[in-house]
């Protein structure tokens, strides 16, 4: 797992060569004109430094993970600052206590982010679609559209989960 890691870093630092290699090769671009529009211009000419320096960022994060986790040969169970609520629930048995505990302490990264303050699954899609689409309605007018039936669709969807949405266990 660390040498996959080790690989994406590789793959990160080539990336960035490439891209000072690009911009050395073709030297200064010239400013847009005053009729141009400038967010078109840049990525008309800086398309390919920005799509680099994505890659870069998503192989450098991606390399990182998973030489962190080669790393850590003994997982910690439970956290030495649980432990003072988790032994009186253990000697008392208290089941369902400890199952609350286990389903909240594994919400973590971006989705259990969002788990944890109730927006997941349908709304939580439909609504980054939406800021997609409105994003990429400023370069194509059609895209307004697709915001909107996306919008709508996250409204439905926010509502639906609302009525029938299952409750987290709770600590009663």
């Amino acid at each position: 797992m660390a040498g996959s890691g080790y690989f994406l870093l590789t793959g990160t630092v080539a990336l960035l060569f490439v891209l000072v290699w690009m911009f050395m090769k073709t030297g200064r671009v010239e400013a847009p004109a005053v009729d141009q529009n400038v967010v078109v211009w840049t990525l008309q000419n800086y398309g390919y430094a920005i799509l680099i320096v994505i890659g870069a960022i998503i192989l450098g994060a991606l390399g990182v993970k998973l030489v962190g986790a080669a790393g850590q040969t003994v997982p910690i169970i439970i956290p030495p600052q649980d432990y003072e609520l988790l032994a009186p629930l253990i000697q008392k048995g208290d089941e369902k206590a400890i199952g609350t505990y286990v389903v909240l302490s594994s919400l973590s990264g971006f989705t259990g982010t969002f788990q944890k303050i109730g927006f997941a699954g349908l709304p939580l899609a439909t609504a980054l679609l939406t800021i997609i689409f409105a994003a990429l309605s400023f370069f194509e007018k059609e895209f307004l559209e697709l915001a909107k039936l996306t919008l709508g669709a996250f409204i439905g969807s926010f509502v639906q989960k609302g009525q029938a949405a299952p409750k987290l266990p709770t600590l009663e």
